[in-house]
């Protein structure tokens, strides 16, 4: 990407800063000079998603309510990465706690933004195979699904 394509950031303050979701509002110029006084970002923890596989060739999704949608979801497993934590600790704790497996092997997929345009967290996908129910979990609701 040329860097005559990127903003200038002007200024930056923080309308909302809490350990979940943060709220910053920057004034930027545009390579054309056009000055933006309001561009609303986002700053939320990078999180994970994983795409797990039992012993059994089932493929694990969770569903779980969810406030911002008002709606019930069917979901692959995954959460917010806690600070000092890497991205395979972070995926293979939210496995751990959301469906009570275990995996024996971990292949990263990909990082993705999830939007660019107004958020600044990065989603890190995995795949996990070989997984072993170990214990009880946090969401008692799951499903499996033959692969």
């Amino acid at each position: 990407m040329s860097d005559s394509m990127k903003w200038e950031k002007l200024s930056s303050r923080y309308l909302v800063k809490e350990k979940w979701a943060t709220l910053r509002v920057d004034a930027c110029k545009m390579p054309d000079g056009t000055i933006i006084d309001d561009y609303y970002v986002l700053e939320y923890p990078d999180w994970v998603n994983a795409v797990a596989v039992t012993e059994d060739n089932e493929v694990i999704l969770i569903r779980q309510y969810r406030h911002a949608s008002g709606e019930v979801i069917l979901e692959v497993p995954g959460g917010c990465i806690d600070p000092g934590e890497s991205p395979e600790e972070a995926v293979k704790r939210e496995l751990l706690e959301e469906t009570g497996y275990a995996f024996s092997t971990i292949e990263p997929m990909g990082t993705v933004y999830a939007n660019p345009s107004t958020s600044a967290n990065k989603t890190h996908s995995f795949l996990l195979t070989g997984g072993k129910k170990c214990r009880s979990s946090t969401l008692t609701a799951g499903k499996k699904y033959k692969y």
